[in-house]
């Protein structure tokens, strides 16, 4: 866990590896395979391709138990309590569409009032992103590829980014920064600050990525889940990054 620590200290970010067992990744893909469809929402990309699923942490026995164990393993490492902030589940299949290099929870919306707020950090400001591999990861089917981690504040952050209310960066930063390709194999998982730069390529292999997606939040700022996607629903914004990264 030492040399997790130092990396995550230099870097933002660092791989685990076989943190779940192929078995228990076998069962989560079955069971977001037979997810209700009424109680999670569902996105498509511009090929009507499954795109991504969100509000499916709490949707079965096995989903619990892995936000169970990455909360005890986020607990132990930084030495205080986390809570989930949102989840997603990216499905990228053959041909699925990439991500555009983008920080998470960078960007303006705008809420049911006609206010302008801050992105995620209208709920804290300080966020850890997990990524669970279901399916193995590489270069050729798309793979997340990660940058060192940016330090600054919401509106120093927000000045690298389009500002089109999407996290996505200006292509003149992105050209700056060295993305290193995060290879995994199935029930590996990647941890990473949100102010990390980050992207992925299209699908250009004939198998599946599956990932899932976990962020979570230290608890002294309290359960935000529930808030945020109410928030996401009423936002007006009318672009979406769930919708962009036609790469």
């Amino acid at each position: 866990m030492h040399l997790q620590k130092n990396k995550f200290k230099k870097n933002g970010f660092f791989k685990v590896e076989n943190f779940f067992d192929k078995k228990i990744i076998k069962k989560v893909k079955k069971d977001i395979t037979n997810l209700p469809k009424k109680n999670v929402d569902i996105y498509f990309d511009k090929k009507n391709k499954l795109r991504r699923i969100e509000r499916l942490y709490d949707k079965s026995k096995n989903l619990k138990n892995i936000n169970k164990k990455i909360n005890i393993f986020l607990n132990n490492f930084f030495g205080k309590k986390f809570k989930i902030f949102k989840d997603k589940f990216n499905a990228k299949p053959p041909g699925g569409e990439g991500f555009d290099a983008h920080y998470d929870g960078i960007f303006h919306y705008i809420n049911n009032n006609n206010k302008i707020k801050n992105g995620w950090y209208e709920y804290g400001n300080n966020f850890i992103n997990v990524l669970i591999a279901l399916d193995n990861s590489y270069k050729k089917n798309g793979t997340i590829q990660i940058a060192k981690a940016h330090r600054g504040s919401f509106n120093k952050l927000l000045t690298n980014t389009k500002k089109d209310f999407t996290p996505n960066l200006k292509p003149s930063v992105e050209k700056k920064l060295k993305f290193k390709i995060i290879d995994l194999n199935a029930g590996d998982i990647v941890i990473f600050k949100n102010t990390c730069p980050h992207r992925s390529r299209k699908n250009k292999s004939k198998l599946d990525r599956k990932t899932l997606y976990y962020t979570y939040l230290p608890t002294k700022y309290g359960f935000k889940y529930k808030q945020y996607f109410k928030d996401k629903s009423d936002s007006k914004n009318s672009t979406s990054k769930s919708l962009s990264g036609d790469i």
